[in-house]
């Protein structure tokens, strides 16, 4: 995990809302899990915008990263540690 910029404390991705943008700061799982994300293209350090989240509830999070939307499912979501940009 690498520290966030301005020493805010990361939140998982699955708590933020449509429109803002953070950066990844940590991945939160096994081997498998860190590797499904790698192929997807999303990594520590990836700079992403929520175009959809279900705002806490079971549900899949869309996310911008760069030309790339990957759906991340609400269980992978909470694993994926970010900084808010602000």
């Amino acid at each position: 995990m690498i520290p966030p910029p301005d020493n805010t404390p990361p939140v998982p991705l699955n708590r933020l809302r449509p429109g803002q943008r953070a950066t990844v700061v940590g991945l939160v799982g096994g081997r498998g899990f860190r590797m499904r994300l790698l192929s997807m293209g999303l990594r520590v350090g990836s700079e992403v915008e929520v175009v959809h989240s279900s705002n806490g509830a079971a549900g899949p999070t869309l996310v911008a990263a760069g030309e790339t939307r990957l759906a991340i499912g609400h269980g992978m979501a909470a694993k994926v540690l970010v900084a808010v940009k602000r």
